[in-house]
This record gives C-alpha cells, sequence and structure tokens, in this order.
C-alpha cells in the first residue's frame, strides 16, 4: 500500500470505503460527502497513522473507520481539524490526536 499525498486539496463525494490510507495525508484538505465508511462486504477503511491535521471535514461519513496505531503506523492525526456534520460512530479513535479541534 502507498500512502496518499492529499495536501490542501478538496474532496467533494470521494468514495474511500474500505480503502488502507495507512500513512496517507490530508493536511490542510477539505473533505465534503467523502466515504470512509465500511465497503459493501464490511471491511473497514484503515487510517491509521493519517495526517487529518487543520483539515475540514463536512458531512463525511467515517463510521467504523480505524484511525488507532498498530504495526508500523501510529494514530491518526487530527489536530486543528474541523468537522461538521460527521459521523464517527463505531469509528476506532483510540490514541488519536484530538487536539484543539473545532
Amino acid at each position: 500500500m502507498v500512502a496518499l499525498n492529499f495536501n490542501e486539496q478538496t474532496l467533494i463525494g470521494n468514495n474511500f470505503r474500505g480503502r488502507n490510507l495507512n500513512g496517507s495525508t490530508f493536511f490542510k484538505a477539505r473533505l465534503e460527502s467523502v466515504r470512509f465508511d465500511p465497503n459493501n462486504i464490511g471491511i473497514a477503511t484503515q487510517l491509521r497513522g493519517t495526517n487529518f491535521s487543520e483539515s475540514t471535514w463536512i458531512n463525511v461519513n467515517a463510521r467504523n473507520a480505524i484511525f488507532a496505531p498498530s504495526g508500523n503506523f501510529g494514530p491518526a492525526n487530527f489536530s486543528l481539524a474541523t468537522l461538521e456534520n460527521v459521523d464517527l460512530s463505531g469509528a476506532n479513535l483510540t490514541e488519536a490526536n484530538l487536539s484543539l479541534m473545532g
């Protein structure tokens, strides 16, 4: 799996359901109606070690997504992120950096 770089991009309606995005970066990205929920066969989206610092989330579905550390990846970073109408139900946010979120 190659980490992806979405720094400072605007993502509208992107579907990442069930994908392995461990180590990717969304620094200062704007995410609107993006899907990180499980795919049709129930595989959760993996977002370990992903950088979401200073990002903006609007109407994002991250239900059951995995943000917790494991193996080579630390926890996800949401420092200074802004979330509006985001579904994180069932998501594993263990050790994720949620400091100064708006």
